[in-house]
C-alpha cells in the first residue's frame, strides 16, 4: 500500500477473509521489535499474507503466490532514501522470476505503467463499478491541437 493511513481498512478486510493469525503487517509505524516479530513470522511461514508499505516487497516469503500493489500510481513506491529502489520494479522482477501474477491496481493508473502493460496485452479494465454506480465521462484531448487553437 502507498500510505500507512490505508493500513487499518485493508488489514480489517484481509483479517475477515484469512484470519488474524495468517496476516503479517510491515510498516514504519511499528516499533523495531514489532517489525522483527512480524519479519520472523513471515520467515517461518506462519503468516500467509503480508500487508505493508513499500519495504514489504522485501519480506522473506518462501511461497509467494501473488503480489498486489494497491494505488500503483502513487509516487511513494519509489524510495528516495538510500538504498534507492522502486517497489513496483522489484515486484515486476519477483513476479517474473517466480512466475506469479502481479496486480497493479488503480482507478487512475500511472500513464507509463498503463501503456507499457497495454502493449504487452496485460491490462484488465473493470467495465462497471461497485453497486453499478456510473463511470465518469472520459475524453482524450490532443493538447498540441488544443493549444494551437487557443493561440
Amino acid at each position: 500500500m502507498p500510505e500507512i493511513s490505508l493500513t487499518p481498512q485493508m488489514v480489517d478486510r484481509f483479517i475477515a477473509r484469512f484470519g488474524e493469525e495468517n496476516i503479517a503487517l510491515l510498516h514504519s509505524k511499528l516499533s523495531v521489535g514489532e517489525r522483527y516479530d512480524e519479519w520472523k513470522r513471515i520467515e517461518k511461514g506462519e503468516a500467509k499474507v503480508v500487508i505493508g508499505a513499500r519495504s514489504a516487497i522485501f519480506a522473506p516469503t518462501d511461497n509467494l503466490g501473488i503480489i498486489i500493489i494497491d494505488e500503483e500510481h502513487d509516487t511513494s513506491y519509489k524510495s528516495d532514501m538510500t538504498p534507492k529502489y522502486n517497489a513496483k520494479e522489484i515486484a515486476l522482477y519477483l513476479a517474473k522470476q517466480k512466475n506469479i501474477p502481479l496486480v497493479l491496481g488503480s482507478a487512475t493508473p500511472d500513464i507509463g505503467t498503463y501503456f507499457k502493460l497495454d502493449k504487452e496485452g496485460n491490462v484488465l479494465t473493470l467495465k462497471s463499478r461497485a453497486n453499478n454506480s456510473s463511470l465518469p465521462k472520459v475524453e482524450i484531448i490532443d493538447m498540441k491541437q488544443e493549444l494551437a487553437v487557443r493561440k
